[in-house]
């Protein structure tokens, strides 16, 4: 969508400060002013435009504080307080849904309850599966439950056999829902949905439908997740989490984007039928980046998105050929297919006879592209991210990039602070192309930091980690992301290159990067 994403909480070691643009360590919301006036602090530090809470404990905080955020001028995505406090209760929750017609599974005292079928008890103020209790006989209720926390759970029917249903949706400030989107869990551990089938047909539709229409008479708003046990064709409603869930990604793999539709009223999405697989990634990150002086990235596919760029150009190129280009819209997917799958030494001389154009347009065409300039250079959030995390630690930062000077210069005029003022090389320049050490070794003297001191990020192994760690660097991280121009093979790299392979950590973003590298103590 093109927005960074900042991350909060209270413990320091979140594993999502590894995913984040920018990671905060929170006080906890117990000491609410506390909490508050570190809050808006991260707003005006980050220049915080949405804020969604993601635990029933920050949600009835950033619901109270929803007026002075607004106020601001920043979304906060926390429903009524008086709809929180009804949700976060079950009993009060399943009463009112029952008031309200919704399929609810009768409340059962258990003392005054023959034991003709077992009882499930649900802490009332609890969420997810945590100290749910099973009885089968009124001892083992006894046994299990202390007399004075008897009210402290809601009890009902334990259904036997039954299918698991999770939706994921969005509710608007007008009360519109997102499309919804259906899950039926098909292999959960520990509560966390490992498979599911995503279902566009079939579930609780009606009843799923009902409860949002009057969730969004009730004042709610943001991202919501809704549960439903299915029982022999009948479907009872279990949870309603007015929040995030750990599930709600599983909607823009289906093609929905809840987010999107919150932020910016996307509201034409349509989720796609199949199977959600969950797994757990790896990466490791060498302790060499730790306490680096300076930090030297390379420039396409690492800091801009190249790929973005060249469209840029290729939309402006066929503005201003419009008139010589017949069948504009087949010559587009054409140039579109090569600008993302190559060849891109030769793209336009390809276009063109792929499209069947005139052979004369070629030389023309190559000159309107070369002085094509867009106004924007797309810098990834992650890169970006980092980058910011360096300066204010005091960590310089540098550039060195290929190709051509001339298109080089037109991306590096329309980069952000604070790559605006970074030492730059060119290699070009110099005549010196990546894995030259050359143009390494004048980036360390721009610098002037010794490249045994310094850290390369790049997205060839082969241009950017040989020359740095050949000129002397530290270390090097090679970024691997989806989409781009390169996808080099790490075993074929270690192959050739066994001595570099202990200097290398490969990444996928570099989100949270800036959590390991730390200023050296002089």
């Amino acid at each position: 969508m093109g927005w960074r994403s900042v991350v909060a909480d209270s413990i320091t070691d979140n594993i999502n400060r590894f995913e984040a643009d920018a990671y905060y360590v929170a006080p906890p919301v117990a000491r609410r002013m506390e909490f508050a006036e570190f809050l808006f602090s991260v707003i005006a530090t980050e220049k915080i435009k949405a804020v969604f809470p993601t635990t029933m404990y920050d949600l009835p905080v950033i619901a109270e504080l929803r007026p002075q955020l607004e106020a601001l001028g920043v979304k906060a995505f926390a429903s009524l307080p008086d709809l929180n406090s009804m949700l976060e209760d079950k009993k009060a929750t399943a009463e009112a849904a029952r008031a309200e017609g919704l399929p609810i599974l009768e409340s059962i005292d258990p003392e005054g309850h023959n034991f003709s079928f077992p009882l499930v008890g649900k802490p009332r103020r609890g969420w997810g599966g945590r100290d749910i209790i099973f009885a089968s006989t009124i001892d083992e209720f006894h046994n299990r439950l202390h007399a004075s926390s008897t009210d402290e759970y809601i009890w009902q029917r334990k259904i036997a056999e039954f299918t698991e249903w999770s939706i994921d949706f969005a509710i608007d400030a007008r009360g519109h829902a997102s499309q919804l989107v259906k899950r039926r869990r098909v292999r959960t551990s520990g509560g966390y949905a490992a498979i599911s089938e995503v279902a566009r047909l079939g579930g609780p539709d009606q009843e799923a439908q009902s409860t949002v229409r009057w969730l969004g008479r009730c004042g709610a708003l943001g991202l919501f997740n809704i549960q439903f046990l299915e029982e022999e064709g009948k479907f009872w409603l279990t949870d309603i989490n007015p929040r995030a869930g750990t599930s709600s990604v599983s909607s823009l793999e289906a093609g929905v984007n809840l987010v999107s539709f919150l932020l910016e009223g996307v509201a034409d999405q349509t989720s796609r039928s199949g199977f959600l697989i969950r797994t757990l990634r790896d990466t490791f990150i060498s302790n060499e980046i730790r306490a680096v002086k300076g930090v030297v990235f390379d420039l396409d596919d690492t800091v801009i998105d190249q790929k973005d760029w060249m469209v840029a150009k290729l939309f402006l190129l066929m503005e201003e050929m419009r008139e010589h280009i017949d069948n504009i819209d087949g010559f587009r997917t054409i140039a579109l297919q090569l600008i993302d799958e190559g060849p891109w030494d030769r793209l336009l001389d390809v276009a063109i006879r792929r499209a069947r154009l005139p052979n004369d347009l070629s030389e023309r065409m190559i000159d309107t592209w070369r002085h094509a300039w867009p106004t924007r250079t797309s810098v990834y959030s992650d890169v970006q991210g980092l980058a910011d995390d360096l300066v204010r630690k005091g960590i310089p930062l540098a550039i060195i990039t290929d190709n051509p000077a001339a298109s080089q210069r037109q991306k590096l005029a329309h980069l952000p602070s604070p790559w605006n003022t970074a030492p730059t090389l060119l290699t070009d320049d110099i005549d010196a192309p990546k894995p030259r050490v050359e143009s390494f070794l004048e980036v360390s003297k721009l610098l002037r930091i010794s490249p045994a001191d310094l850290l390369f990020i790049g997205d060839s192994p082969w241009r950017d980690a040989v020359g740095a760690l050949k000129a002397g660097y530290r270390a090097a991280i090679i970024v691997q992301r989806a989409g781009v121009m390169h996808n080099s093979n790490k075993q074929l790299f270690e192959k050739e290159f066994p001595q570099f392979a202990k200097h290398i950590s490969w990444v996928h973003s570099l989100s949270g990067i800036g959590h390991v590298i730390q200023p050296v103590r002089r």
